[in-house]
């Protein structure tokens, strides 16, 4: 397949073949189909089916998981999933021990802020929080926002309500924020989800008139996300 114009993006698989040898029966090249969306910087959301005989067994999709894909800009049901850098399921697990030690690690020398990640809730649930699905949170959080469609800005917070019980320590919070449009154009009233690792760090960022970093889509404004990763 020939890729004129490649743009990073990522495929969110909604269906996929079963693992083929989940039935006992030893299957040395099997097909894999799927049904997702794609979405990439400066491309529309768009559905796309793949058919291939490719995937590794040992980085077979599931419905949820997020792979990333090279993607041609002028037609995005042209694009090959780049199995080289999806993790297999020990290297994820380890990815996520090594990101639990460090917040761990900095959150006892309370060195930089901590917003809870409530994983086993994330993995499990499909539904929308801050207009993203959970494997999408992440991503824009590891650096893939423009993929997403979200650009950088900030927002003040209006009021705060607890969303309701939680896991985490410091509670489940819906912020109401006036955000700044990142085009310079008038801004709008947004509400956001957080869970916090402490009370102390939910009264600091839920105080009225504190500055927060956000991720927003100027499309679709009930996509907005702090950006814990420039909070200071």
């Amino acid at each position: 397949m020939r890729i004129t114009n490649p743009v990073d993006g990522w495929l969110e698989v909604v269906a996929c073949s079963p693992f083929p040898d989940a039935g006992g029966e030893m299957v040395l090249y099997p097909r894999c189909e799927i049904d997702g969306v794609i979405t990439a910087e400066r491309l529309a959301a768009t559905a796309v089916q793949y058919s291939g005989h490719d995937v590794p067994k040992r980085k077979w999709p599931h419905p949820g998981m997020m792979l990333p894909v090279t993607v041609d800009l002028a037609d995005p049901t042209r694009f090959r999933i780049e199995w080289d850098l999806v993790s297999t399921g020990p290297e994820a697990a380890e990815k996520l021990a090594a990101q639990l030690r460090g917040e761990q690690e900095a959150g006892a020398g309370d060195r930089r802020p901590l917003v809870w990640r409530e994983v086993e809730h994330a993995a499990a649930s499909s539904s929308l929080v801050n207009g993203l699905t959970p494997q999408q949170t992440e991503i824009a959080l590891a650096g893939g926002a423009a993929a997403l469609g979200l650009v950088p800005t900030t927002a003040t917070v209006l009021t705060a309500s607890e969303a309701g019980p939680s896991s985490a320590p410091g509670g489940t919070w819906d912020i109401t924020v006036r955000v700044s449009d990142p085009d310079g154009g008038t801004g709008w009233e947004a509400v956001t989800r957080m869970s916090f690792s402490s009370s102390s760090r939910r009264k600091h960022r839920t105080a009225t008139g504190c500055e927060l970093p956000v991720l927003v889509d100027p499309n679709n404004r009930k996509r907005i996300l702090v950006d814990v990763t420039r909070l200071s």
